[in-house]
């Protein structure tokens, strides 16, 4: 969902369903012929075998007393909040299905007021679309709910929000309805009941809608017209939406992304690129000129099931994709987009947490995956260009569920507040905050030898509350099935009156040491969190390529004080302050 000049636009399409291939025929998917011997599911509306694979999915309910529905903010410790499983990512607030009158949800997004700077979640539900203030995110405001248009119900919904205004598609022959969201200012007496600002009907069902906010181009996907694929249509005039163009070479397209493109293929710098999951290929088009777009690369690969949803990394070179049906593997496909007449699948990333995969959304050096039964899986993404995704978070959004098609349907976690909300298609709506590290927005370029550690102890000021130091640290090493150690550095702040030293920056460099001795360094950076606690993920490595990995802190970043290294805190095992005059860098592979 995305907004566009205070409106809202709900596009709706007939219900998504699973269909077997089962038969002894070949079956059409758009412009391709499936094998039967790939029976897997069709997310496209009707076709012989048309099943819904929601249709069984009721609401849960919620049992209070086990502290899971909690009004204020339920910490993740030891891997639980309440009864929820998680890892770094705390829980804020759940509304129920039941509260907002829905059997069940699926898509959701959200709108920031520039006016007011308050947040909220614009959720998908089978009745329609419900709009929650969530600007205190511990305790959220349902506001109303407006419905399909001529109330036709469907199990998909997708929304997009630009410039102030919703757009919202379903697969329930609805067409296009906007809503302009500057009405949630002034909502009294909520819930209520609201009605749709303008509606399109050049098309009727369709799966999906993108918006590329640098330009205002809407473009449904999945639906009747453009063989179901790219239907372009123009926002300059939010309360009129109109169709302005068509791409049909590539048949039916199940989601897309399009941008303004800002990547290495230099070409092309400044062109409106669309990357689209068209069941079994990523597929790279040109829109630019919405008259005559033209494809500039089209790429399958080896056992595709059903190719789902992707969003690009924000340097432009990787395209991270989901495969829907590729058993419960929580697989994620890694591309390499760098030349985007050229797409190379780099990787296939099996996650930690078996699953079928849904929707995923990049933020910064983050993947936020709504993962069905594992629910909201957040991964860095700082060095998928060569393949790697480390896990860093996670909340199981529906526990109880029993696999298959429950659990997480989507997220949304672009909300400069930090605050990620997600659906569970059975229960309701999740607003959560995720602990992750912090990494600087462009790379710092690493330094040509280790920096020295300083010659003179560094002096604690005079007057109190004028320093912060470190006090906690570990580091967590793990070896990985493929043979490699992941380490994460976990700090803790605080200043010389033992008060938590919250939006500290720390600043660390890390010397990888060869056994020709050989060194090479990278700095890293994390921003402690509201309880002045960080983490720092380092890149993996087997044991056999260094004889030395080393930790130093440059320096700590804070408002309540200079960083004095002498007051940090004694780790066990060692016989100073770590990171202090005396003992200035930390050494992992003896602590390994």
């Amino acid at each position: 969902m995305r907004l566009y000049n205070h409106h809202l636009l709900i596009v709706s399409s007939l219900t998504w369903g699973v269909n077997l291939v089962t038969s002894s025929s070949s079956q059409l998917r758009g412009d391709r012929i499936l094998d039967d011997d790939k029976n897997y599911t069709n997310c496209r509306p009707g076709g012989e075998g048309y099943v819904n694979p929601y249709e069984d999915i009721k609401p849960e309910p919620i049992d209070d007393s086990t502290g899971a529905v909690a009004a204020a903010t339920t910490n993740c410790v030891n891997g639980k909040a309440g009864s929820w499983d998680c890892d770094n990512v705390d829980m804020l607030s759940f509304i129920s299905l039941a509260s907002m009158s829905s059997q069940m949800s699926n898509d959701i997004w959200g709108w920031t007021d520039p006016q007011t700077g308050k947040e909220y979640a614009i959720v998908g539900l089978i009745e329609g679309t419900a709009f929650v203030d969530i600007s205190d995110p511990t305790n959220p405001i349902y506001l109303g709910r407006m419905n399909a248009h001529n109330n036709r119900s469907s199990s998909w919904r997708d929304i997009k929000v630009y410039s102030n205004h919703a757009y919202v598609v379903s697969e329930a022959n609805t067409g296009l309805q906007a809503f302009d969201l500057t009405q949630l200012r002034n909502v009294n007496n909520p819930p209520v009941s609201f009605s749709a600002t303008a509606h399109l009907s050049t098309f009727s069902n369709a799966h999906n809608i993108a918006i590329n906010e640098d330009t205002g181009l809407a473009v449904v996907v999945g639906s009747n017209r453009c063989s179901g694929g790219l239907n372009m249509i123009d926002l300059s005039s939010p309360a009129n939406p109109s169709f302005i163009g068509c791409f049909s070479s590539d048949g039916y397209t199940h989601d897309v992304q399009c941008v303004t493109y800002n990547g290495p293929s230099t070409s092309y710098v400044g062109r409106e690129l669309c990357f689209a999951s068209n069941e079994d290929t990523i597929t790279i088009v040109d829109v630019t000129n919405r008259n005559n777009p033209n494809m500039l690369a089209r790429q399958a690969y080896t056992n595709s099931r059903y190719t789902h949803q992707g969003w690009l990394t924000e340097d432009h070179t990787t395209f991270l994709a989901n495969d829907e049906l590729h058993g419960t593997l929580g697989l994620t496909l890694i591309f390499d987009v760098s030349d985007v007449t050229n797409i190379v699948l780099k990787a296939q990333h099996i996650g930690s947490r078996p699953s079928y995969m849904h929707n995923e959304f990049v933020k910064g050096n983050f993947v936020y995956q709504s993962n069905y039964q594992t629910g909201l899986v957040i991964y860095d993404v700082s060095d998928a260009s060569n393949g790697v995704l480390e896990e860093v978070g996670f909340f199981d959004v529906s526990p109880e569920s029993g696999g298959g098609w429950r659990g997480s349907w989507s997220n949304y976690p672009y909300f400069d507040s930090g605050v990620v909300v997600a659906t569970s298609i059975n229960l309701g709506l999740f607003v959560v905050r995720p602990n992750l590290p912090q990494a600087p927005t462009s790379p710092v370029p690493a330094p040509s030898a280790p920096v020295p550690a300083p010659t003179a102890p560094v002096p604690a000021p005079t007057s109190s509350a004028e320093y912060v130091k470190i006090s906690a640290f570990s580091a967590k090493q793990k070896e990985r099935n493929n043979g490699k150690v992941k380490t994460i550095l976990r700090f803790a702040v605080r200043n010389d009156d033992n008060v938590q030293a919250t939006t500290a920056e720390i600043s660390t460099l890390i010397t990888y040491t060869a056994s020709n001795g050989s060194e090479t360094t990278e700095e890293k950076t994390c921003m402690t969190n509201g309880k002045g606690k960080c983490k720092i993920p380092l890149k993996t490595y087997l044991p056999t390529q260094f004889s030395d990995v080393t930790v130093s802190v440059l320096d700590i970043d804070s408002d309540l004080g200079f960083y004095n290294s002498d007051e940090n805190v004694v780790k066990s095992g060692t016989e100073c302050p770590v990171f202090s005059q005396d003992c200035p860098t930390y050494d992992l592979r003896a602590d390994a």
